[in-house]
């Protein structure tokens, strides 16, 4: 069977990736070589908004609970700070969606708009 070579009419060299939405590596940071938000940008913040929001979320139940993947072992307990939480995940949701536009406006070939 042949190796799958990509576009090799495409230099890779000093090139950088184009995307419509960016794939985030655990750490928060863009998963793509130099990327550039093609497309509607629009389209783009919503998307990042979501993502970030998503993450940054998922942290504060780590770092305040301890939370992990569900391992189906036993009954979970209602969780008696749960406002606290809420608020916690209500502030680092508001924090990433401003992350996500300044990320995606700092990246769009038409970020002067």
């Amino acid at each position: 069977m042949a190796e799958a070579k990509g576009n090799t009419a495409v230099p890779h060299e000093g090139d950088h990736d184009r995307v419509q939405m960016l794939s985030l590596a655990k750490d928060g940071t863009p998963d793509q070589h130099n990327p550039e938000i093609i497309g509607d940008k629009d389209a783009a913040v919503a998307a990042a908004k979501e993502q970030f929001a998503q993450q940054a979320v998922s942290a504060v139940d780590v770092e305040k609970r301890g939370a992990t993947i569900d391992t189906g072992v036993g009954e979970v307990k209602q969780d008696p700070s749960i406002a606290e939480l809420k608020k916690a995940h209500e502030s680092a949701q508001s924090a990433a969606e401003k992350a996500a536009e300044s990320a995606v406006s700092s990246l769009s070939k038409d970020s002067g708009k």
